[in-house]
């Protein structure tokens, strides 16, 4: 009998405009193995898409993003970690817009933001036959 997977996953993603379809298509492929529901899962990779094109707008190719996914019971979490510092600005900017979007498919989002990096953690409400 094989091993469950686990139920956390992280990946360090260079901030290269190339590495978002890979990092989408591993994180439907590591959601789908959850059991995940199919629109929870949209919303999970959209927000995890715009997290690291964010970092890629801010210029931080060379020290990448660390996205990390939790679930616990019925939440999902994904945490984005950079080395930018993520602005809500009075002139809105891409990042603005990106987290905008995340704002709006997560049921919660949470921003920290110190000298060099900044931490958003959205939270996902996972509803349904997980079975």
């Amino acid at each position: 009998m094989d091993a469950p997977e686990p139920a956390v996953f992280s990946t360090t993603v260079p901030a290269r405009a190339e590495q978002l379809a890979p990092l989408r298509r591993t994180l439907r492929g590591w959601l789908t193995s959850r059991r995940v529901p199919r629109p929870v899962r949209h919303d999970v990779v959209l927000a995890a898409h715009e997290a690291v094109s964010d970092a890629i707008d801010q210029g931080g190719a060379d020290r990448g993003t660390t996205v990390t996914l939790h679930l616990d019971h019925e939440v999902l979490v994904l945490t984005a970690v950079d080395h930018f510092t993520w602005t809500a600005t009075a002139h809105p900017t891409q990042a603005d817009r990106g987290l905008r979007v995340i704002s709006r498919v997560a049921e919660r989002v949470d921003l920290s933001v110190d000298d060099d990096r900044g931490s958003l953690t959205a939270y996902f409400a996972v509803r349904g036959d997980r079975r």
